[in-house]
């Protein structure tokens, strides 16, 4: 990573020896001669750490320091001047604005030093921020482990998962205590980066070794369910083993070098279920189950297991073939499609996924953490459908941490970077806006696709930081057409849910803006259906902040989700964008033409602008002017270009 460093003085002496030095050393610096240009500097180059005279006219360092600190939380700051300012520098040093207080004139070795800590606490404050971020944000349970196995931090999720009460945690053996500590001990080492272990709740827990830091590790944890069991089956048939027995019964056949099958069967929809004929009866009808598979099992040469949430677990002995295992368990299933297995007309189904050994694991641990994984991805799978363990679906899993983990430093990196797509007024017949698009071109992975890491980045926690940088790039591109007279009606934006909901999301926009002197009327936040919808209460509260300051508030990809009025109606929504996928019937479809028109017609009754995505062709322009559409975007009339090309579309040379 380049460290950036910026320094801000109004003595040019100052500037020119600082910046020789710096430079000599290997920083890549930047100057400035007041703080207004100095905040202009940020805002393009986001430097890690700032070097600033206290006394400057106009805004003294004290002020540029509170705009860096909310702007750039992770910027380090440092004060170089005369002793006659530490006492005023001095608040600023207890207050957490100052790094370190530095005297003119200085010490170039103890000031190359400091610099070198600067860095350090850097990357500390910065990591800090980003594993803050990431487990306020997460859908996952994340902990921090030490390398002694001690449990640092813990978000929300983690702490409700394991009962956690900090005074300290636990350590990562006692949450795990039925697993081997050789196996945990591997974890924390990263000798193995992925496992699926099982919680002193009985929850079978996929562990990922997610983000390093200096000398600790983030680890990912899912449960395998989705949702905790709503009800505990009473199974107490002796024959039916534990995830222990399961295990030696496994490894002890694989020590003998014989081939046998590892099936994960688990019970579909239990949820469903229990409110279809109530949680009493679906604990009898789980006993049932348990007690035919039982039966089935012996004269299949096989050996029934359960663990929790509803999952069972068979070995079948002796099978050397794929189709050996659909037999079996065809006939292990046979009795379920009796009568008395169907309640209210409904018959029972499962997901199962199953291993083949010794292809597919070298131990019996291996073999159940790879056959339980299989049956969480194959969750939504036909019950007649009977998936075996495949490699390449933990490596695409795999995969997505990796991309999780590069993300995470992709800003740093200076591998995002931003596309425009022109919207076309049908009216006026011109261009009037235009929406960015990220886009992220990685050294190893290449150009990543934003349908592959814009849902990573949403479920993992880096969507807050990457939201803000793209409105950051979005305003100064924004304020340099301006500069040139380009004259647009707005930028739209999209923006997640997760960052809207940050308590300081409104503050450092406006931040952003001022500095720029950008009105908050350009900007039109471009937010996903399903979020308004899904948090109404939240959401009416979040908008109806963003409309008071003047921003444009535009509901994405609309037709794709509730696809209802209703609900528009009460809050202070602006504009709606209708989907590529509603509109690619139109041309042919009179049906389609009608529910366009219709939808056209009721936005403009509560004063709300339609705006349709994905025009692609001449036929579909002319019928969404002809129904009062009012703007369209797609590739008719430009595709998704770097700002150059958008100013080209403009007319600006």
């Amino acid at each position: 990573m380049i460290k950036k460093i910026l320094i801000v003085d109004d003595e040019p002496s100052i500037l020119r020896s600082l910046n020789r030095l710096l430079f000599r050393a290997g920083y890549k610096v930047f100057s400035a001669d007041n703080a207004k240009a100095a905040l202009s500097v940020m805002q393009q180059e986001a430097c890690q750490l700032l070097i600033t005279d206290f006394r400057m006219p106009e805004m003294d360092g004290a002020a540029l320091l509170a705009e860096v600190k909310l702007s750039y939380p992770s910027t380090v700051a440092m004060v170089l001047s005369g002793y006659t300012d530490f006492d005023s520098v001095l608040k600023l040093l207890n207050g957490g604005a100052a790094f370190r207080f530095l005297e003119k004139p200085w010490d170039e070795v103890e000031l190359l030093a400091e610099v070198e800590n600067a860095f350090k606490a850097y990357y500390e404050r910065s990591n800090n921020i980003f594993v803050n971020s990431l487990m306020a944000s997460s859908s996952d349970a994340i902990i921090e482990v030490f390398a002694d196995g001690k449990i640092g931090r813990a978000n929300g999720i983690a702490k409700q998962m394991f009962d956690l009460d900090y005074d300290p945690y636990s350590t990562l053996y006692e949450l795990f205590s039925t697993t081997s500590a050789h196996e945990l001990t591997d974890l924390i080492a990263k000798e193995k980066d992925h496992a699926v272990l099982k919680t002193s709740k009985d929850l079978d827990v996929e562990v990922f070794v997610k983000v390093f830091e200096p000398g600790a590790l983030l680890l990912h944890l899912q449960i395998i369910e989705e949702a905790p069991p709503l009800f505990s089956s009473s199974i107490n048939l002796p024959a039916v083993l534990d995830q222990r027995s399961i295990v030696r019964k496994a490894d002890s056949l694989l020590e003998r070098g014989e081939a046998f099958s590892m099936v994960a069967i688990k019970l579909k929809d239990y949820a469903f279920w229990s409110n279809i004929i109530g949680f009493s009866e679906v604990e009898a009808l789980v006993d049932e189950i348990s007690a035919t598979f039982l039966e089935q099992a012996e004269g299949l040469s096989g050996t029934l297991g359960y663990l929790a949430n509803e999952q069972f677990i068979l070995i079948f002995e002796n099978v050397a073939s794929d189709l050996d295992v659909y037999e079996r368990l065809t006939a292990l299933l046979k009795p379920l499609t009796i009568e008395k297995f169907r309640k209210n007309g409904l018959g029972v189904e499962f997901v199962i996924s199953y291993c083949l050994a010794p292809w597919d694991g070298n131990s019996g641990r291996e073999l159940l953490s790879h056959v339980l994984v299989t049956n969480s991805l194959h969750v939504q799978g036909h019950s007649g459908f009977f998936m075996r363990y495949n490699a390449a679906l933990i490596d695409r899993k795999r995969e997505q941490l990796l991309l999780s983990e590069a993300l995470s430093y992709a800003i740093e990196n200076e591998q995002l970077y931003l596309h425009f797509q022109p919207q076309f007024d049908v009216c006026q017949q011109k261009i009037i806006g235009c929406e960015v698009l990220l886009r992220w071109q990685h050294s190893t992975f290449g150009d990543v696709s934003p349908a592959i890491f814009m849902p990573i980045a949403e479920h993992d926690g880096q969507i807050i930081e990457v939201g803000y940088w793209v409105i950051q790039r979005a305003c100064l591109a924004l304020a340099k057409w301006i500069n040139q007279g380009v004259a647009l009606n707005k930028v739209s934006i999209n923006v997640s849910g997760k960052q809207l909901a940050q308590d300081d999301f409104i503050s450092r926009v406006k931040a952003i803006l001022a500095n720029l002197k950008i009105d908050t009327a350009l900007l039109e936040f471009e937010l996903t259906e399903s979020w308004i919808v899904e948090n109404i209460e939240q959401s009416a509260e979040i908008l109806s902040a963003l409309k008071k300051v003047g921003f444009s508030i535009a509901i994405d990809d609309f037709g794709t989700g509730y696809s209802s009025l209703a609900y528009l109606s009460k809050l202070p929504i602006d504009t709606i964008k209708i989907a590529r996928s509603l509109i690619s019937p139109i041309v042919h479809d009179i049906n389609t033409q009608s529910m366009i028109a219709n939808i056209i017609r009721m936005a403009h009754d509560i004063k709300i602008q339609v705006v349709v995505e994905g025009v692609e062709t001449l036929e579909q322009r002319h019928i969404l002017e002809q129904l009062n559409c009012d703007v369209i975007q797609g590739s008719l009339i430009a595709q998704p270009q770097i700002e150059a090309c958008l100013l080209k579309c403009l007319g600006v040379a």
